[in-house]
């Protein structure tokens, strides 16, 4: 069956393995099957849609709703609903069945839920068993971590997002076990290493590109089990120490230099395989893909089985276009970890079974439809309790309704998102202006920084070049970026990091790193082209206008082992 997209007109297929999935996630009430229709949006805009609802990287300081004091939240002042801190919001101060309400089956459903969504008291952010890391979100056993989004048993980290299992690490994405990383890419086990891309155990090194086993390289992509090399020209230690040692990496201009000349080497000189794959993947179609088998349109996934269109998911059996997730049987879902089986449509929804529309719902509620905020809960609809036959004869009379009125089937709307557009995680893979935002009637919200009280307030391009020429007392200055112009302040425990590896301090606001660091990502698409060694037919994250030189796997493996 060939669809065309309502939103952006490109035409996609839904095959009959298709429809089998969305029969067998189908919710059963009194012995009635609601099928689940097939998707009016093509999967890029599915997942757009999703990652609206999604604020990885956002912090405000804001008042608590429950004790009346400062907090740090994932929601700013200004949202309709009450923000609670975790120990209140999980405790049993409160409860959310009170805010429940009677269906209006002469109403759209999804109306009557976002009214519902916008009294109940939400969490002010994500954490468990951390020690010294208030600024952080979506995370756990942390110590001594700051500005760590989407992250786990880490000390002493900062500015990250899916950071794992890493020390003294700063400024990176997506790594594992490293230690003394910065700016770090897809990368694990590494040590004592800046600016890497999708490398692993490597150390002493700075600008690598697909490294395997390598240690004290510079500027170097594609090698295997390699040391002292500087360009993929091997040397003598001697002659590579020597060379070295000429090279300071404390220098912000030399740093920038050597960084837009290494970017340079990734795509005019390295070679690229179609996909990223590591350990076995099987019959799977996507990017980044770890021990998969039979998954489609994948990217950023570990340990699946029949999967499709999955983004940003672990240990995943029968999923489909889900982002951040882990589980089974599941559809449309955003942010559950572990994702409700046999469910659809939720965000923000950790465990249970047979839950349709849930937001924020945890503890293993089950049967549960258009709800927030629930623990241990069953048989609730807009948080109002119901015994099982009244639950199983209410249900189909609303997805009538939902059907009527075109809701039946589709995730929640991008304008029911408490998260503004350039503040989601959707603006980091589809990146709209603000026009382009307002233009489709979605929400964004313009930055204002308020300046720190500090000391001093210096032009980024106005500090010292070398990091052993800047003072202790930075750590009490403000610094505007010299991209955005907007203050941001240097901790001490960056400071110590940089002086350490010997490295510049940053001269842009991390906002911007951050943005920087998501522009050398491919994007989660599959393009048609052709090995550029032996001409065979591919499918790749690069598109066939760039630069890179891209092989089919065959060919990049014999030239690179």
């Amino acid at each position: 069956m060939q669809k065309i997209c309502r939103q952006c007109s490109a035409p996609f297929e839904i095959t009959d393995d298709d429809l089998q999935f969305y029969d067998r996630v189908s919710p059963v009430f009194a012995g009635k099957k609601e099928t689940i229709p097939p998707p009016t949006l093509c999967p890029e805009c599915r997942l757009q849609r999703r990652l609206t609802h999604r604020n990885e990287r956002n912090l405000h300081r804001r008042k608590d709703d429950a004790t009346g004091g400062t907090i740090i939240a994932g929601h700013p002042e200004g949202v309709p609903f009450p923000v609670y801190n975790p120990a209140y919001w999980w405790g049993d101060q409160w409860d959310p069945l009170p805010y429940g309400r009677t269906v209006d089956l002469h109403r759209s459903f999804l109306e009557q839920f976002q009214e519902l969504r916008t009294v109940v008291p939400r969490i002010a952010f994500q954490q468990e068993k951390n020690e010294n890391s208030d600024y952080t979100n979506n995370v756990s056993n942390l110590k001594d971590c700051y500005l760590l989004f989407s992250a786990d048993f880490n000390r002493n980290c900062s500015y990250g997002t899916w950071v794992e299992h890493c020390t003294d690490c700063t400024e990176n994405t997506q790594i594992v076990r490293c230690e003394h990383a910065h700016e770090c890419l897809f990368c694990s086990e590494m040590y004592g290493t800046t600016l890497a891309m999708l490398s692993s155990r490597c150390h002493s090194s700075a600008f690598l590109f697909d490294c395997r086993g390598c240690s004290d390289c510079l500027l170097c992509w594609n090698l295997r089990e390699k040391r002292h090399c500087i360009r993929n020209v091997q040397y003598s230690e001697e002659e590579y120490r020597k060379q070295r040692a000429e090279i300071d990496l404390s220098s912000s201009q030399t740093y920038g230099q050597l960084r837009s000349e290494f970017l340079e080497h990734v795509r005019n000189d390295a070679i690229h395989p179609p996909v990223w794959k590591h350990g076995t993947v099987l019959d799977s179609t996507g990017d980044l893909l770890s021990n998969t088998a039979l998954c489609r349109n994948c990217y950023e996934t570990v340990d699946a089985k029949d999967c499709m269109n999955v983004f940003g998911a672990f240990q995943v059996r029968d999923i489909r276009d889900s982002c951040y997730v882990n589980g089974e049987l599941a559809y449309e879902e955003c942010e559950c970890f572990p994702t409700p089986t046999h469910s659809a449509f939720n965000v923000n929804t950790y465990s249970g079974s047979n839950l349709y529309y849930c937001d924020l719902c945890m503890n293993n509620c089950q049967d549960c439809f258009g709800c927030i905020g629930l623990k241990h809960a069953r048989y609730c609809i807009l948080n109002k309790q119901y015994t099982e036959e009244e639950y199983n004869t209410l249900l189909p009379q609303i997805i009538d309704r939902m059907t009527l009125d075109g809701e039946w089937g589709e995730f929640l709307p991008e304008r029911y998102s408490f998260v503004s557009y350039n503040q989601s995680q959707a603006s980091d893979h589809f990146p709209l202006t603000e026009e382009e935002v307002q233009k489709r009637g979605w929400s964004w919200r313009e930055e204002k920084d308020e300046m720190p009280k500090v000391t001093k307030v210096i032009p980024a391009a106005k500090l010292p070049d070398r990091t052993s020429d800047i003072p202790d007392d930075i750590l009490n200055w403000a610094i505007t970026c010299e991209t955005t112009g907007r203050p941001f302040r240097v901790i001490k425990q960056e400071l110590d990091f940089y002086r350490t590896m010997q490295l510049p301090i940053p001269r842009l606001h991390p906002d911007e790193r951050h943005k920087q660091r998501m522009a050398l990502r491919n994007p989660r698409h599959l393009w048609n082209r052709q090995c550029q060694k032996c001409g065979a037919d591919i499918q790749t994250t690069y598109a066939p206008e760039r630069p890179e030189i891209v092989y089919c796997e065959k060919c990049y493996l014999a030239s690179v082992y």
